[in-house]
């Protein structure tokens, strides 16, 4: 796979630099912005990719089946491992992604 740099998520300037902060796509940290972005997109919300995200990014109710699904439909080259899903007081307060 080639060496590849793409903008980082969340957007932000690299102020070192003078440009917008980029990412190289073959690193674990390429990986995880692109899940965060996932777990923190509403589907719907972007126009063009109707059914990126999930149903409820504030998890008030969490699918890990749901997610595995969508995230398997964009992203081919991430592996999910394990999915934890963090509960207090009976609701979800985290969920924590492991990939490969």
């Amino acid at each position: 796979m080639a060496v590849q740099f793409v903008l980082s998520y969340p957007f932000r300037m690299d102020l070192e630099n003078n440009r917008f902060a980029t990412v190289n796509s073959t690193t674990d940290t390429y990986k995880a912005e692109q899940v965060q972005g996932f777990l923190r997109t509403e589907k719907g919300e972007r126009t063009m990719f109707p059914t990126f995200g999930i149903e409820d990014p504030v998890f008030n109710f969490f699918d890990a089946g749901e997610f595995l699904d969508a995230f398997n439909e964009y992203y081919t080259n991430i592996k999910i491992d394990e999915i934890d899903i963090v509960e207090t007081s009976g609701k979800v307060t985290d969920v924590m992604v492991s990939f490969l």
